[in-house]
């Protein structure tokens, strides 16, 4: 061993006279950076390092996933991705929407970065509407994330409570209770929800709200929890809650259930075996989902979008297949992608689903295996 390492030496002594450089991978490889967190949906800035010149290209992965993919450009239009170009000095920077928290490398001249996770702060918002003692509470989440953990307090001589516990709803992401017995007068209160390491999802907490129980309103949105009580204030006067907006499809709303990712029998090309090759849907929530502009891709970034409208139903699962065909037959459960070639490698491949708001909504990851999948 002795021997092979003065020789190894020697040789790296003998390149190092030479002037001979080392590896390129080695000190080309990109760099990325970004905020630990953003607080709610909206934009994050990554900034980084690449060589002079080179094309920096964005991947992402939803942070439950974790199955990286081209970053699609949703400003350019469908088949395009996020890329930028290193500077004189070698920098970059590059502004992605999150949704949730999130995964991040880079790719420039062949070599990967390091991998990145940005972790989302709730901000919960809450509306009160009291009457004769019994206080209505509407509680919505900033990401719209179903199954949330939620509690709603109440201050009492400085000291809050839980007075009603929940999880925020698969249709609309929110949580409501009616809250009786609460007295008179002005009382305060405020909506905390848990976080989700699941999603590197952060706690988040209202602002407090006071109100006159029994006839009143107000609402209170998201802020930097306190580190002390906040003390009750005198109820300024009663504003109209403002009207709901319909958050989009949460994260895992629709799934992948099965992929059949290499045709039974020969890879012929033909229709039939393309149409033999298909992804499946699942609606796991209790409600109806419009499918219109949602889009699946592989990892190379070919594209299917539900151009129309498509109501997936509660429960209901939907077949998308490679080949030609008549969209709705034989039945309502399958559609045709109008391809004249095969879409996923039998090696190994990743489908991505997100929303018409490029949500990212589900991924499936494979290697090579048997030819089929189940998510």
């Amino acid at each position: 061993m002795r021997a092979r390492q003065t020789a190894l030496f020697a040789a790296l002594g003998c390149a190092a006279a030479l002037g001979l450089a080392a590896p390129a991978s080695a000190a080309t490889a990109p760099t990325i950076s970004a905020p630990a967190s953003r607080q709610g949906y909206g934009p994050i800035t990554l900034t980084g390092t690449a060589p002079a010149g080179s094309t920096v290209e964005l991947y992402e992965s939803a942070y439950k996933f974790n199955a990286f993919y081209p970053s699609p450009d949703y400003d350019r239009g469908a088949g395009t991705y996020i890329t930028t170009t290193a500077n004189s000095s070698g920098r970059w920077t590059l502004n992605r929407i999150l949704d949730s928290g999130f995964r991040f490398y880079v790719r420039a001249g062949g070599n990967d970065s390091n991998r990145i996770s940005v972790a989302m702060g709730i901000v919960p918002s809450m509306t009160l509407s009291a009457s004769n003692g019994t206080v209505n509470a509407t509680v919505a989440a900033d990401p719209a994330q179903p199954g949330l953990r939620v509690h709603i307090q109440r201050n009492s001589g400085g000291t809050w409570s839980n007075i009603a516990d929940g999880y925020t709803s698969e249709s609309a992401a929110t949580f409501a209770a009616t809250l009786t017995g609460q007295g008179s007068g002005t009382q305060s209160y405020r909506a905390v929800i848990d976080a989700d390491a699941d999603n590197n999802l952060l706690r988040g907490q209202t602002e407090t709200i006071s109100l006159n129980v029994g006839s009143g309103s107000g609402t209170g949105g998201g802020t930097t929890p306190p580190t002390t009580p906040t003390t009750p204030t005198t109820p300024t006067k009663p504003t109209t809650p403002p009207k709901p907006t319909t958050p989009s499809a949460p994260a895992g709303a629709v799934q992948f259930s099965k992929i059949q990712y290499n045709s039974p029998g020969a890879d012929t090309g033909s229709n039939t075996s393309l149409n033999a090759e298909y992804f499946r849907l699942l609606n796991k929530t209790k409600a109806t989902i419009n499918l219109k502009g949602w889009t699946v891709r592989d990892a190379s970034g070919k594209v299917y979008t539900f151009s129309g409208d498509y109501k997936l139903g509660a429960g209901r699962s939907l077949y998308v297949h490679t080949g030609k065909g008549t969209n709705h037959k034989p039945d309502v459960a399958h559609r045709y992608w109008n391809r004249t070639g095969y879409v996923w490698n039998n090696g190994g491949d990743t489908a991505s689903l997100r929303s018409n708001t490029g949500k990212s909504i589900d991924s499936c990851k494979w290697g090579k295996g048997s030819g089929v999948t189940y998510c």
